[in-house]
Order: structure tokens, then sequence, then C-alpha cells
């Protein structure tokens, strides 16, 4: 590891590693993605500070860049509809190169072509795509989670109900006869 730079409290979309800083080897960014205001679809949301190590490694034209990113995020449970957070901790890896010619290049989403003029590095995307693939595509505030009763709403986590259990929709009631071996 031939740097290692602490660049905290930047806004969110501005998360940029500035090329004059990188030097042959490995290089260690720490930085802290503030007022994020990052919404990942339905009932998911990062508004807590976002903490990114990126290890960038520049050999030749290209530059790999490995991040982990940690945050609390805020959601909302799939079957109580009850807001929570969670810590979700998430990676990513892209290779940014100068060598636009390459097969694939603008093909793939983890290499991406840089132009000469480049000065900096946008991370911001790979930062969001990151807290994005960690998120489960279930939100359940805990795992034996009960949900919400079908006939009166309640909250069964927190309240049972009197709502009778057995009412089964009458086009399935001929089921209850089958006999299975």
């Amino acid at each position: 590891m031939k740097n290692s730079l602490n660049l905290s409290s930047i806004p969110f979309g501005k998360l940029r590693i500035p090329l004059s800083v990188l030097e042959g080897g490995v290089s260690t960014f720490t930085l802290l993605a503030v007022n994020p205001n990052l919404s990942l679809g339905y009932g998911c949301r990062f508004s807590h500070p976002i903490e990114i190590t990126a290890h960038v490694t520049s050999v030749g034209g290209d530059i790999l860049v490995e991040l982990e990113v940690e945050s609390e995020g805020e959601f909302l449970c799939d079957r109580c509809d009850v807001k929570y957070k969670r810590v979700i901790r998430g990676t990513a890896k892209t290779l940014f190169t100068f060598d636009c010619t390459r097969t694939g290049v603008g093909e793939k989403e983890d290499i991406r072509c840089l132009s000469p003029s480049a000065h900096e590095i946008d991370i911001t995307q790979d930062v969001r795509d990151a807290l994005l693939l960690a998120v489960s595509t279930k939100h359940l505030c805990r795992e034996d989670c009960l949900g919400l009763c079908s006939h009166c709403g309640a909250n069964l986590n927190f309240e049972s109900c009197s709502c009778p259990k057995d009412d089964i929709d009458p086009r399935w009631e001929i089921l209850k006869g089958l006999k299975l071996d």
C-alpha cells in the first residue's frame, strides 16, 4: 500500500478521486459521503453518512477501484409496513481505463473509459451500486415478522386480533377433501 489518504466529509454527489495523487501500486482512500439522501426504490432510503474505503490500483493506463461501503439504511417492512433501520455493507469493483479501443469497454458496467483529459475518477455511481446490490430484495424488520392481519390490518407483531384464522377462499374449499398418499 503506497498511499493512504483521508478525504472525509464529501457531499455524496461529489465523490471523486483525483488522479494526481495516484502513483503506481495501491492507494487507499477513506471517504465519508455526507447528506446522501439516496433513495433506492420503494421503502429503501439512505440519509445517514456513507463510509467508503477505496483501494485504487494504478498500472499503466488502467485504474482498478475496489470499494467497501457502509451506511445505515431506512427501510419499510414488506410484511408489517413498519419503518426500521439496518446497517448495510457492500462492495464494488470498477476498472477505469484510458484505452477505450479495448473490446468490451463501454459494454460492461464495471469497465469505464476515461477521457485523456480526465483529472479525477467519479465513484458516485459505484458507491450507489455497491449499496443497491447489498440490500436484500425482501425488506423484513426481523426474520420472524408476523405481518398484518389480512382482515382487520392489526400488526400481529404487537397485538393479536380475533379475526377467524381458518377462512378459506370458497374456490379452494374442494381441495380440503383431497387425500394424498
